[in-house]
């Protein structure tokens, strides 16, 4: 007997759905590239999800969300934790051994001596002649002179290890550890360098790059970018200026409120300080110096993903940065190395890695490797290591430069308590200035000395030593400008823009005028014959301290004090205004008077 005709359909039916209850097997057939179907739309899957990142401002929201529920969430974010770790006994043996003062160290203890001294004061005259404590930093000092040079410089960095490791975790996808320990790394370099005040303002502009990737911003983080970009420039100017490179990158890639987030507070807050704390002068930069950071630039701007937008844009104008930094003189000048110097290799590092994740090759020999990656691969390792051993020489450079404590710098009581029996402290006071600059900060406490540890000051008040016209004639006119009474040479290797005057006063060839009347094994004090003296007649210079000049007017009239002018000084009963670079000082009637700063200055001028 035969079976209905619909037999053969329903048997069709049954088949069916028992193939379909069999799991099929999982393959991975090659596509184009000799990548993986999977790999191929996991690639395109990621072009349309990842809006932002290092590409267009963050992988967040995708990866946030998927990590959570996978549970993958710890193992990314581990990385942070790990990179601190690693960095953590690296910042104390730093302060515990390699922070002895030295080097850029002089200068933050400097700031910060000031700052615990005088809380509140916006204007010092312990450096040539008069300086704006905001120009240097506005928030620095009083936040050093509260926890410590040291302490303050090894959190920052500590901080900005985690910060710099979440960055990558964020804007990556599956980032190794490599990329944040070699960025740990560089971030301890910069410390061991000295740099305190800029490990702080680094810290806020990594923060503040964390809180605005991603795919989608709301406002609060929109606001907590503003408030940390202006936040940044109040601590580090130079770190200002890096968050303004990325804004150029948001920009270019048409990401507008990110770009302005960044651009906008930084013109804005940097003008500000600029207009309250004016400070002029520049950096020195030679075409050296150009070299290593335009191609840490263009390394980056060439080898990074195609839609790693943001990164290209903000390598590219960093690149340009730099050149023209080189070709306009500002007081920017060798700073802007430190971008390059600090990110390159993490950076470079992490784009190696995401090439090769999207180009996987079969486990093969290194140098198989190397000579099957493509030319852009091998670009960037080669980039990398070049940024790797550019930080690594600066970082040992400034180790083996700065981090011995020499014997002059441990013998000061004689030479200080020399200077104050020979009355230096009415004037103000040359001292010749060493390789680690660590009489900048020992003198500061006591005398007004007409250099101290600011290269950008240095070359606008001090510019003979920075050309070839330095000779007997330049340096007495020179010393007569600023009120020098006494010079004081240290018995240790000069500063490289001291040395020809450090040659010229051992010479002797100033013996008419410039006379030795003290000495011991570390230093020689020489008083100025004639010196011209720091206020004009009929004044009398009581005491010129490091934040104040006290002087006694016989009777009423007006003097001229060779300190420079400030829109913050002001001295009670008395009226302050410009002369030229100098103070002019009206008196109605005879006293002693204190010229000095405030933030709010009364006003003792007619009106």
């Amino acid at each position: 007997m035969s079976e209905p005709r619909g037999g053969d359909g329903r048997n069709q039916s049954a088949l069916l759905r028992r193939l379909q209850r069999v799991p099929r097997p999982r393959r991975s057939p090659k596509g184009e590239g000799g990548r993986s179907v999977s790999a191929v739309a996991d690639t395109s899957a990621e072009r349309r999800t990842r809006r932002l990142g290092w590409g267009s401002g963050g992988r967040e929201g995708g990866d946030s969300e998927s990590a959570k529920s996978s549970g993958a969430a710890p193992s990314r974010w581990r990385i942070c934790h790990i990179a601190v770790a690693f960095a953590l006994p690296l910042y104390v043996g730093w302060g515990l051994l390699l922070a002895t003062g030295g080097g850029d160290l002089a200068a933050q203890y400097s700031w910060a001596e000031f700052a615990v001294r005088h809380p509140g004061t916006p204007y010092g005259l312990f450096w040539y002649g008069g300086i704006h404590v905001g120009s240097y930093s506005v928030l620095s000092p009083p936040l050093m002179a509260l926890v410590g040079v040291r302490t303050l410089a090894a959190i920052s960095g500590l901080i900005s290890t985690w910060l710099l490791a979440a960055l990558l975790v964020r804007t990556t996808h599956k980032v190794p550890t490599w990329p944040a320990l070699i960025g740990a790394l560089a971030l301890w370099g910069n410390v061991v360098s000295g740099r305190a005040t800029f490990a702080l303002g680094v810290a806020a502009a990594l923060g503040t790059l964390l809180v605005l990737v991603g795919p989608q911003i709301p406002r609060w983080r929109m606001v907590a970018g503003i408030a940390g970009t202006a936040l940044t420039v109040l601590f580090s100017p130079v770190a200002g200026l890096f968050l303004l490179v990325a804004g150029a990158g948001f920009l270019l890639d048409r990401q507008w409120a990110r770009g302005l987030a960044l651009a906008i507070p930084t013109v804005a807050v940097g003008g500000l300080v600029s207009a309250l704390f004016p400070s002029h002068g520049q950096q020195p930069m030679g075409a050296e110096r150009v070299i290593l950071p335009v191609l840490a630039g263009v390394v980056v701007a060439l080898t990074a993903p195609r839609d790693w937008r943001v990164l290209r844009a903000g390598a590219a104008v960093y690149a340009v940065g730099v050149v023209l930094t080189w070709l306009i003189p500002s007081p920017v000048g060798t700073n802007v190395e430190r971008l390059g110097a600090l990110v390159g290799a993490p950076v470079l590092l992490a784009i190696w890695f995401e090439r090769r994740r999207r180009n996987p090759q079969p486990r093969k020999s290194l140098i198989r490797i190397a000579y099957d990656t493509s030319v852009r691969t091998r670009f960037c390792a080669a980039g990398m290591a070049m940024c790797v051993i550019w930080t690594a020489v600066l970082t040992t450079r400034d180790v083996q430069a700065h981090t011995d404590v020499p014997g002059w710098s441990k013998h000061t009581a004689g030479v200080i308590a020399e200077l104050d029996r020979l009355g230096a402290y009415r004037g103000r006071v040359e001292v010749v200035p060493t390789g680690s600059h660590r009489e900048a900060r020992v003198f500061a406490r006591y005398f007004q000395t007409v250099r101290g540890w600011n290269r950008q000051l240095d070359m606008e008040r001090a510019r003979l030593f920075y050309t070839e016209h330095l000779d007997e004639a330049t340096y007495r006119a020179w010393l007569n400008e600023w009120a020098v009474g006494y010079v004081v040479l240290p018995h240790a290797p000069p500063d490289g823009y001291a040395r020809t005057e450090a040659g010229l006063i051992r010479s002797g060839r100033l013996s008419s005028w410039l006379e030795p009347v003290w000495n011991d094994d570390y230093w020689t004090v020489y008083r100025v014959q004639d010196a011209v003296p720091l206020a004009t007649a009929p004044a009398e210079v009581l005491r010129a301290g490091d934040a104040d000049i006290v002087l006694k007017m016989p009777r009423a009239g007006t003097v001229t004090v060779r300190a420079a002018y400030s829109h913050w000084l002001y001295a009670e009963g008395a009226c302050l205004r410009a002369s030229g670079p100098w103070i002019e000082l009206t008196a109605s009637r005879p006293g002693t008077y204190r010229i000095s700063s405030s933030y709010f200055p009364p006003d003792g001028c007619p009106s």
